[in-house]
C-alpha cells in the first residue's frame, strides 16, 4: 500500500478534524466532539503546535499530534508528543514510526533536543 506523509497547516482543516475524530474513535469514546472551526484554525496556524497525518488514497489512517514547551530551568525547548495513532488496518507497517521520524526531522530544523510522550502502564505500544 502506498502512503503520503504531511505535516497540517491552516489549509488542511478537513484532514485536521478527521484526525481528531479518529483518535476520539479509537479511544473508544462512544460521543466524540469537536471544537468550532475558528478555533481549530487558530491552533493550526500555531508555530508550537504540529499534526502530521498518514493518509491512504487521500484518506486519514493515522497521525499524531505534538506540542512545543518552554522550558523555565533554561532556555531551551522539548516536544511533547501528545497523541498518536494508527487505523487497525493499517497498523505493524511502520507508518506510527515513520510519524516519528518526520517529528524528530521538525525537532531538528527547531533546535529541539529532547522530545517525551507521557504513556499508561498498560499501553504497551507507546511504553
Amino acid at each position: 500500500m502506498k502512503y503520503t506523509f504531511k505535516k497540517l497547516t491552516t489549509e488542511d482543516l478537513v484532514l485536521a478534524k478527521d484526525l481528531f475524530l479518529f483518535f476520539q474513535l479509537d479511544d473508544g469514546i462512544a460521543e466524540p466532539s469537536q471544537s468550532e472551526d475558528a478555533y481549530l484554525t487558530n491552533l493550526l496556524s500555531k508555530n508550537s503546535f504540529h499534526v502530521l497525518v498518514a493518509l491512504h488514497e487521500n484518506k486519514v489512517v493515522g497521525g499524531l499530534t505534538a506540542y512545543e514547551l518552554s522550558m523555565y530551568k533554561e532556555e531551551k525547548r522539548e516536544m511533547f508528543l501528545y497523541e498518536i495513532g494508527v487505523d487497525s488496518n493499517h497498523r505493524k507497517l511502520g507508518i506510527a514510526g515513520k510519524l516519528i521520524d518526520q517529528l524528530k526531522a521538525i525537532c531538528t530544523r527547531k533546535g529541539i533536543s529532547e522530545m517525551y510522550v507521557a504513556a499508561k502502564a498498560l499501553d504497551g505500544p507507546a511504553v
